[in-house]
């Protein structure tokens, strides 16, 4: 039984493919993470301690 080099090789090019994708969409959705996670509202709340003597 010979090795049948072409489906070896389609499939060696599509585990690449998939790995390249999932690497870029995890790189995707890092950048959301972090951009909801570092999002603040601005509020307009006061520091209740303003004592100056700290």
């Amino acid at each position: 039984m010979e090795i049948n080099w072409l489906i070896l090789s389609a499939i060696v090019v599509g585990v690449a493919l998939l790995v390249y994708f999932l690497i870029r969409q995890n790189k995707i959705d890092r950048k959301k993470i972090e951009e909801e996670l570092n999002y603040s509202e601005e509020s307009e709340e006061v520091e209740i301690n303003n004592d100056l003597n700290l």
